[in-house]
């Protein structure tokens, strides 16, 4: 996604990175423009301090706002936003059980059906600005009908890599109403 992103970022673009993890596409959005603001958020408290640290281990820890959260559950308000990048779990597993806290298999489970995928569209159109943008990338095990989502959003393949079992897709997403 990383070498994406350096066509995708414009100047005072306002980005968030849904899912940071250990914040790598938040801390390469940041180097590739000075003038964007980056939000990254994540479900785990402990990726979120992970990130935190590797901000400050690249010295760009000012310029990210970290926030611990579950997709747009943060956002009291509604932020608008140019750019979302969501690197999502894509494996189709139960979803763990958020009380038990198992941050592993929330890392990698996406719900039967994809329901993490599908919540994100459906709430994504929400927070982009007109003409937004969303850098997605998904696993061919998702089985991810798109087709309902036509008229909300326009789909564009950017790359994929095939693995032994599967075939991760970068999409590129951009809002048409």
């Amino acid at each position: 996604m990383a070498d994406y992103l350096k066509h995708e970022i414009r100047s005072k673009d306002i980005i968030l990175d849904l899912g940071t993890g250990c914040g790598i596409q938040a801390i390469t959005a940041t180097t590739l423009k000075d003038d964007v603001r980056v939000i990254a958020t994540d479900i785990n408290p402990i990726a979120v301090k992970n990130a935190v640290k590797n901000a400050k281990l690249n010295n760009v820890n000012e310029r990210i706002e970290f926030i611990h959260g579950d997709l747009f559950q943060p956002f009291l308000k509604k932020e608008y936003f140019n750019l979302i990048i969501f690197n999502p779990p894509y494996l189709p597993l139960p979803l763990p059980d958020q009380k038990k806290q198992d941050w592993i298999s929330l890392a990698w489970a996406q719900g039967i059906g994809s329901d993490i995928i599908q919540r994100f569209l459906l709430e994504s159109n929400s927070y982009l600005k007109e003409n937004g943008r969303i850098l997605l990338i998904i696993s061919t095990l998702s089985n991810i009908d798109f087709k309902r989502w036509e008229g909300t959003y326009s789909f564009e393949r950017l790359s994929e890599r095939a693995f032994f079992f599967e075939k991760l897709i970068l999409l590129k997403i951009t809002k048409v109403r």
